[in-house]
């Protein structure tokens, strides 16, 4: 409790210079740095935060902390902003940058190994960038890492953990505790995943498989709907016109 209290006061100590900044624009090079970051965002978001940092003065701008003595900022703070698209590497020009904090946003991207170092090893400040939800427009796609959301889109490669396929066809998904809420030939491998929709192949275990016409392998699985082929042991089977092979099968309105 007293390490975060320490925290937020002294990031309230880094955007209060803000005002005592008034007097002197800040320095150009931080504004140019601010400006371009501004432009490279999407979302309806960005185009408040255009609309708001104008002028030269950056450090009286909304979420922007500076160093009153010197004009340069060493904070920005733009959680839950409504922010869209690629971490944009105009950030890493902000030198004197030392708490950063954009989460909450629709934000791609890991921020920068070296602007990482620069936050974390100066100050010991965390660095407060969630994993983002991911909406895919262009396809084919490869994702990795955790928690990432592919609302649309078809033949994308998705690995890594918690990750949610909304919909979309022909998707390649590894790892664990994927859900796939619907779409068709997908390919699944990995362990505890929830899927359902039409013609996936689904292999190794415990995983909740619902639809129809699906290629399922492994064991404990739980399986769901008509036309699927199952094999492997320990799978509980529901449904209707199942082809299933292998041992210890509960099968259930063949």
């Amino acid at each position: 409790m007293a390490k975060c209290l320490m925290l937020l006061l002294s990031f309230a100590f880094l955007l209060s210079a803000a005002g005592t900044a008034t007097a002197t624009p800040c320095h150009r090079d931080d504004l140019r740095a601010l400006r371009g970051f501004a432009e490279n965002l999407g979302g309806g978001g960005a185009l408040s935060l255009r609309a708001a940092w104008s002028g030269a003065s950056c450090c009286d701008w909304e979420g922007v902390g500076c160093d009153g003595a010197s004009g340069r900022v060493t904070a920005l703070w733009l959680p839950r902003s409504g922010l869209t698209g690629p971490i944009p590497s105009w950030i890493c020009q902000l030198h004197h940058l030392r708490y950063l904090d954009l989460s909450g946003n629709a934000l791609v991207g890991e921020v920068p190994k070296n602007l990482q170092v620069q936050l974390k090893g100066i100050t010991n400040m965390p660095l407060h960038v969630m994993r983002n939800r991911r909406s895919l427009d262009e396809q084919p796609n490869t994702i990795s890492g955790s928690n990432n959301t592919v609302r649309s889109g078809s033949k994308n490669v998705l690995a890594g953990n918690d990750n949610t396929v909304i919909s979309g066809d022909n998707n390649s998904v590894s790892g664990s505790n994927n859900t796939i809420v619907s779409g068709n030939d997908n390919t699944v491998t990995g362990s505890n995943h929830v899927v359902s929709g039409t013609n996936h192949i689904v292999t190794d275990n415990n995983n909740n498989v619902s639809g129809n016409d699906n290629n399922v392998s492994g064991s404990f699985h739980t399986v769901s709907g008509g036309h699927n082929t199952v094999s492997g042991s320990n799978n509980t089977v529901s449904g209707s016109n199942h082809v299933v092979s292998g041992s210890n099968k509960v099968v259930k309105d063949a």
